[in-house]
């Protein structure tokens, strides 16, 4: 009787093995859900396309950006690039300097960089203009 004890002990600890390991197979572990990443934006086609990549451009700054400040364009162009500033995540607040543009671009640049940050980062903007 006692050889028919451990064989059943076995047979029962055998199949708890197989079970758990084929239950693993079949139910994947997923996460909790509580992080869901930031993705990549989704960038827009046809002209929007473009106007997004010269935004990219000038906040990347890759385009030619003139030295010399046009005092006209510097208060309007400061107060946009401000609130641009201010809604960058903080990593990106670190690495680029938007108000340093301000007299210095051209109103289809800066409406394109509005555009940009707005897709990119996922940022509500007022029309300022």
């Amino acid at each position: 009787m006692n050889n028919y004890g451990e064989v059943i002990v076995k047979r029962t600890l055998a199949f708890a093995i197989l079970s758990i390991l084929l239950g693993v197979g079949f139910f994947p572990a997923h996460a909790s859900g509580g992080f869901s990443g930031g993705g990549v934006a989704q960038i827009p086609k046809g002209q929007d396309r473009e106007k997004y990549h010269l935004g990219k451009s000038v906040y990347n700054l890759e385009v030619e950006i003139p030295a010399e400040i046009d005092a006209a364009k510097t208060q309007e162009q400061k107060i946009r690039l401000e609130y641009l500033q201010g809604s960058l995540p903080n990593t990106e607040k670190q690495r680029v300097n938007l108000e340093q543009l301000a007299g210095r671009l051209t109103p289809e640049q800066l409406d394109a960089l509005e555009y940009f940050v707005s897709v990119r980062f996922n940022v509500k903007l007022e029309n300022r203009k």
